[in-house]
């Protein structure tokens, strides 16, 4: 992990006011995903502080970082993140 990297998690966790080791370990991964070319899908298990990490409320809707809550139950549904040409 880069300074930079860890920087902007803080400041991820800062803004939405979440804390603690979950969170810590969700921000990095938010930080990172934040970095990428979209289309982006983060598989998770529990969605709800990723997606406040990950809130991009200035971009486009088909942009944004698609978060889906994935079980042992089995894989998701991902038919509605396919993009259309």
């Amino acid at each position: 992990m880069t300074v930079q990297l860890a920087r902007q998690a803080g400041e991820l966790l800062g803004a939405t006011g979440l804390s603690g080791q979950r969170c810590d370990i969700d921000a990095i991964g938010a930080a990172t995903a934040v970095t990428l070319e979209p289309p982006i899908v983060l598989l998770i298990s529990d969605p709800d502080d990723m997606n406040k990490l990950v809130s991009e409320s200035g971009r486009p809707k088909a942009e944004r970082i698609a978060v889906v809550r994935v079980s042992a139950a089995g894989p998701p549904n991902l038919a509605h993140l396919m993009i259309k040409d």
